[in-house]
């Protein structure tokens, strides 16, 4: 028999053992149309994020973050299986459903490996939730847009009509999220938030709306193109933008408060990403899809218990990273290749991220496909901190040196002392297309 003392030993030895065994809680955070400076922690002054702020400096800002495909049910579509659009078919807007993805989504495998993973937020995808492996979704809506006040949303993973709902779109989010976060036990969880701000059609509270009454113009990000003289269309609505963004911050700090109340912070991976960006005027163009910076750049913040050393990095991730981290933090061996890499090298301080390029495509080129009255050519991108290089269907090409030329206004495609450097980004692009059976690998033959 052991005495006291002996089984106190025992018992002390068994806690980090367990400690060190037990799989990490994951909080995917997404925002919808997020300008990638409509962040305080991005180095725009005029905009009040308080909470992703201080979430930015506890964790690491990543500040050259790429989208792999800027728009809505794409982005999802990639997020849920760690592969690129024309991978899996799941590839724009009116195809908003995997045709080709073979096995289990990253969140299926989840669950198999003892995850709860819950659904909250917008969905817009036609495979179910259930489908592709979430095991609850205590509140959540189809389409990709809603009305902020009083939504019809549904409720639980079977729910198969939308019940009327009172309040604040943002705020029932939240107070669904908050919910699963209290009430987990023991089991790991994945809780997958995906709001819907600042997504049109807008609405902020009154608070909110009087942070920015009065301004507009002058509350563009820094480093945001100035309109041109004599512009057709209105100017950008910075002020309802952002107030719409500075609630969705006092959400997320609703979140990260219930985490630390929980007790879990330490053991809980936190990821805050943005679906796309916004162009929001940038070239005289709203929305996203195009491959202009304001498009494929985002606000992402990676924070927690998880995450070894606080700081801001440069590192090239871009969502498609976010599902094979996912599973490298749970202990999963992916059921297929995936076309990202894991971060957690990077964030746990053991490593650096393992690529030096962040990739973006498009592949939509249907003429009935319009944005702004135009058409969008598929394209593949290629882009470093510094430099980017374009490529559409047409095989028209573009390169342009960031740092010297931000606005991506000067192609640089037939500068001779560019010519080493296009070279071995092209070389890095046709790699990478080659290695994922990308079709358009004949656009650089």
């Amino acid at each position: 028999m052991l005495s006291r003392r002996h089984f106190l030993a025992t018992l002390a030895a068994a806690v980090p053992a367990l400690a060190q065994t037990r799989k990490p809680n994951i909080v995917f955070l997404l925002s919808d149309d997020h300008h990638w400076q409509a962040l305080g922690a991005a180095g725009n002054p005029n905009i009040k994020t308080p909470n992703i702020d201080k979430l930015a400096s506890r964790g690491i800002n990543f500040r050259q973050a790429v989208i792999s495909t800027s728009q809505c049910a794409p982005s999802r579509g990639i997020l849920l299986s760690g592969q690129e659009i024309y991978q899996t078919g799941l590839d724009c807007n009116e195809h908003t459903g995997f045709r080709f993805l073979k096995g289990d989504t990253v969140i299926e495998q989840m669950r198999k490996a003892g995850y709860a993973t819950n659904l909250i937020g917008k969905w817009h995808l036609s495979n179910s939730p259930k489908e592709c492996g979430f095991s609850k979704a205590p509140l959540w809506m189809q389409p990709g847009a809603m009305a902020y006040v009083d939504p019809p949303l549904k409720r639980g993973i079977d729910a198969a009509k939308p019940e009327p709902s009172k309040g604040l779109i943002t705020d029932l989010w939240t107070s669904a999220a908050v919910d699963v976060i209290q009430s987990a036990g023991d089991q790991p969880y994945l809780l997958w938030l995906a709001y819907n701000a600042p997504h049109t059609p807008w609405t902020a509270s009154e608070k909110y709306r009087q942070m920015y009454a009065g301004g507009n113009a002058e509350l563009a990000p820094p480093n945001h193109p100035k309109p041109k003289p004599n512009a057709p269309g209105k100017p950008y609505d910075w002020a309802t933008y952002y107030a719409v963004i500075t609630e969705l911050d006092a959400n997320i700090g609703r979140v990260v408060d219930a985490i630390e109340k929980s007790g879990q912070w330490n053991n809980t991976l936190i990821l805050f990403l943005g679906d796309n960006g916004y162009l929001a005027g940038s070239k005289g163009l709203q929305g996203k899809v195009y491959p202009w910076e304001e498009s494929v750049r985002v606000p992402f913040v990676a924070a927690g218990g998880p995450v070894a050393k606080a700081g801001v990095s440069n590192a090239c991730v871009a969502s498609v990273d976010i599902p094979a981290t996912m599973l490298d933090y749970a202990g999963i061996q992916p059921a297929q290749k995936l076309s990202g890499v894991s971060m957690k090298g990077l964030l746990s301080g053991r490593g650096k991220f393992p690529r030096d390029e962040a990739f973006s495509t498009w592949v939509d080129g249907r003429p009935e496909a319009l944005t702004v009255n135009q058409a969008i050519e598929p394209y593949r991108l290629i882009r470093t901190p510094r430099h980017k290089f374009i490529i559409w269907e047409s095989k028209k090409e573009a390169f342009f040196d960031l740092q010297a030329d931000p606005f991506e206004e000067r192609n640089l495609v037939a500068d001779a002392g560019s010519a080493a450097v296009l070279k071995r980004l092209k070389e890095k692009l046709r790699a990478r297309m080659k290695e994922t059976a990308d079709p358009a690998l004949a656009w650089l033959a």
